[in-house]
């Protein structure tokens, strides 16, 4: 590299301070074999500047303008780049809590201007390009050859692939952006630059992979291409047939050459691509159940098929005859997702001891009275504290990997009735925790119904037999019971204490969403649909239950279990299931019944005892009471 060296000036008082040497940073752009790394991303040169900033300093001191100038390269080439924010397009290479690395808005006044004098001295294009960019964006920006040098660095990155995977993708999309901010003065540069590219696409084979995509989809944003759509939609259908065997690449190729017959008017052409598209997904269904690689992934590829067919016109789909084969696809999806539950494979934990705890719940409803059992049996473990378990649950998705991935859930029946996405490795929003929790909660029902509710049930129903007429009595004083419906209660209680959980539940579900729609009501909370024609409707449970004001009212630990329990997807959505007869036998029997059943109990019980012995304590009884009657 051919040494250029200037003279710098001290900002302070104009005195002449030693000359600028490129050697000073030398070492940081080239590799062990002395060649030159001018087309690696900044970032990467970032680690070997501070480095040579810091022996400057053991060596010139912290002063001295060597330290100073490979300090302030090495600020420069530490933020990413984010070619497509205009208002901030550098963001930090790392971000902790609270904590940041370096941003270019963190450079003082004479640091800009000490960049913007190391421009011409650069060679490497993307580290020239990086502080000509710097010292434009957050310095003097009515120097418009700083922009220019900044232009023709990105633009000189070449257009091969390891480069463009380096710093030619992002560099070209600034470059791009920075232009067109300039109007006309920077229409020229667009135009050379396009024309470039698109020459580029046009005669590249589809060995240059996704590189040629994101090019197509550079000029798309540009709008002002030289070049026939048509030439660009045809020569991605020919890429697409030369790499058949990569089903991810086909599709991507398919969608550009839609994208531009769609710009130049062929509309049918377009439409064709699509059906390629969706083609193109069986193809790979099929490769992968010949390849013995599972139903499961298979039948996504089946899904992506019908969703693609589907987003075609109705008319182009009757003309082409695609209605008959979507409901070929839907019948092959069935059987993929029959077949996926079979392959799926039972995950077990070592055994947990519950007999302490088994014994424990015994013993806390033996030896009691009636009423003072069952209001023991009611409390016997507490509800969930949403607080702390959504923090839990975040706490647990940052420190694992299995957030970043993708998930479905499927019924018994194999329906997929629940996706999320992949979270990537940012923060895990408020949604996926929330399924996180409500997850949990659902593993969490099995072991409290068998470690505590129904151990303390048959204590319970061994000491005690409770009639209709005593549970109807307590369900008419309890404050939860809404008036008319008090029957209903008793029984499904009833139905409970005689440990038939499938006509406890039957009754009682429903019976819940009645209860805090009339509570909801009786605050003054309007719970109804109207649509245009004035017709009034009653919200759904699972509605009533995301209102700000129920979880004002009922409370966000006893709103997450009825959310959990009986409305969501991810857990054993009762309530969805019993009111469109979904619920199986097995279901109506499970573990999620019995806690329903108990939930149920603790709703009427707690607050009725609750009142009971307030009632008793203003007016001085003493002892327990050990029954109740309805009062006259």
């Amino acid at each position: 590299m051919e040494e250029t060296q200037v003279t710098s000036t001290a900002s302070d008082g104009g005195a002449a301070e030693a000359s600028i040497d490129p050697s000073w940073w030398a070492p940081a752009v080239v590799d062990e074999n002395g060649l030159s790394r001018g087309n690696e991303c900044p970032e990467v040169l970032s680690l070997d500047l501070a480095r040579l900033r810091a022996e400057a300093q053991v060596d010139a001191g912290e002063d001295s303008l060597r330290t100073r100038v490979l300090d302030v390269l090495a600020k420069a080439a530490s933020p990413m780049l984010v070619p497509d924010n205009w208002a901030e397009p550098y963001a930090p290479a790392m971000e902790i809590g609270n904590r940041r690395s370096f941003v270019p808005d963190d450079l003082s006044k004479p640091e800009l201007e000490l960049l913007a004098r190391l421009v011409p001295l650069i060679e490497e294009p993307a580290l020239r390009a990086r502080v000509a960019d710097i010292a434009w964006s957050y310095g003097n920006r009515g120097n418009m050859d700083l922009l220019s040098a900044a232009v023709d660095a990105y633009r000189s990155v070449p257009l091969e692939r390891d480069a463009w995977l380096d710093a030619g993708r992002d560099g070209w999309r600034r470059a791009l952006e920075l232009s067109l901010r300039r109007g006309k003065a920077g229409r020229q540069i667009v135009m050379e630059m396009t024309t470039e590219l698109a020459e580029f696409l046009l005669a590249k084979d589809g060995s240059a992979g996704f590189m040629l995509t994101e090019i197509s989809d550079l000029l798309r944003k540009v709008r002002s291409v030289d070049q026939a759509p048509r030439d660009l939609a045809d020569h991605f259908v020919s890429l697409a047939a030369t790499v058949a065997g990569n089903h991810r690449l086909r599709r991507a190729y398919e969608r550009h050459a839609c994208t531009w017959f769609s710009r130049a008017g062929e509309t049918d052409l377009a439409n064709e691509c699509i059906e390629r598209v969706a083609l193109a997904y069986i193809d790979e269904a099929d490769e992968r159940l010949a390849q013995d690689r599972g139903a499961l992934v298979a039948g996504m590829f089946i899904e992506k098929s019908i969703a693609t067919i589907r987003g075609l016109p109705r008319k182009y789909r009757s003309a082409r005859g695609l209605d008959g084969q979507l409901q070929q696809l839907r019948d092959r999806l069935a059987d993929m997702r029959e077949l996926s539950l079979e392959e799926m494979m039972l995950i077990q934990s070592d055994p947990i001891d519950i007999t302490p705890f088994v014994e424990d719940a015994r013993k806390r409803v033996s030896g009691k009275e009636r009423l003072e059992a069952l209001v023991s049996l009611a409390g016997i473990v507490p509800l969930i504290d949403a607080t702390k378990a959504m923090a839990a649950a975040r706490e647990r998705m940052q420190g694992s990997v299995s957030h970043l991935f993708g998930s479905s859930t499927f019924s018994t029946d194999a329906r997929k009735v629940a996706t999320r996405a992949g979270l990537g490795v940012g923060e895990p929003s408020d949604e996926a925790v929330f399924a996180e929790v409500v997850r949990s909660f659902t593993w969490g029902i099995d072991l409290h119904v068998k470690a505590f509710i129904y151990p303390a049930l048959e204590a319970l129903m061994l000491e005690h037999r409770f009639d209709i007429g005593f549970l109807t009595n307590i369900c008419y004083e309890s404050p939860a019971v809404p008036p008319g419906h008090v029957g209903l209660w008793a029984r499904g209680l009833w139905h409970g204490l005689s440990r038939d959980f499938p006509s406890a539940i039957s009754m009682l579900v429903p019976q819940v969403e009645q209860l805090v729609r009339v509570h909801l009501k009786a605050h003054g909370i309007f719970t109804l649909f109207v649509d245009e024609n004035g017709v009034e409707t009653e919200k759904g449970l699972n509605t009533l239950l995301e209102m700000p004001e129920s979880l004002q009212l009922l409370g966000p630990d006893l709103t997450l279990e009825l959310r959990a329990l009986l409305c969501e997807q991810l857990g054993p959505n009762l309530r969805n299931d019993l009111a469109h007869g979904l619920l199986n036998d097995p279901k109506s029997w499970s573990a999620a019944a019995v806690y329903a059943w108990w939930l149920c109990l603790r709703l009427v019980v707690v607050p009725y005892y609750g009142m009971l012995m307030k009632a008793q304590a203003e007016n001085g009884s003493a002892g327990e009471t050990t029954d109740v009657e309805r009062p006259s």
